[in-house]
């Protein structure tokens, strides 16, 4: 087998649709931008997400540049500071968590991270790389995107932006830059019970 990313040397063990072993999440971040249309197709594709009951219950504010641009990196852990700034785009994501009664919505979390997937694997598609970024500062995101604490969670940040090379991240990062496995199939899904 011939590998065209040299970073990536993902086999998958059962025959699934290349995007799932192709997609991976690299730091390193060219400062070249998006255009308004890629803006609008990856949340086009977020948002034909499935979800429980329809409800869509998965909310994203994003930042290209600019003062809200600033506030959005003023968020970001030591580490992620060191390479986010250079994304083209950076997204807090939320999760709706209760509905227009105020009853929970339990499948918030799962029906958001479906969005997130749907999102990550339509940049791949389009040639750009993202990153989820856990390490944020969740509840000072609830102030800079303007979103209410009462019902909605948030949940992770998104670097969005075209794949730099090691030169564009610190080496001891460039160490680290490439795509990891996974754990065996037979370690995560079991036939009538866990054992």
């Amino acid at each position: 087998m011939t590998f065209t990313d040299k970073k990536n040397s993902r086999i998958a063990d059962a025959d699934v649709e290349p995007m799932f072993t192709d997609r991976w999440s690299s730091k390193a971040f060219t400062s070249e931008k998006l255009s308004e249309d890629q803006i609008a197709s990856l949340f086009e594709a977020a948002h034909w997400a499935p979800s429980a009951n329809n409800r869509q219950p998965w909310l994203f504010v994003y930042s290209t540049d600019g003062p809200d641009r600033e506030k959005f990196n003023s968020l970001l852990s030591e580490g992620n500071a060191r390479y986010v700034p250079n994304a083209a785009m950076m997204v807090l994501v939320f999760a709706r968590t209760v509905d227009d009664e105020g009853n929970k919505i339990r499948t918030s979390h799962f029906d958001t991270g479906a969005a997130w997937m749907s999102l990550a694997l339509q940049a791949n598609r389009m040639g750009l790389n993202t990153r989820a970024l856990g390490g944020i500062d969740l509840d000072a995101a609830y102030d800079v995107a303007g979103v209410p604490r009462d019902k909605f969670e948030t949940i992770c940040g998104i670097a969005v932006g075209y794949r730099g090379t090691d030169d564009d991240i610190h080496p001891r990062m460039a160490k680290q830059n490439f795509a990891n496995d996974r754990k065996d199939v037979s370690e995560v899904a079991f036939n009538g019970k866990y054992s």
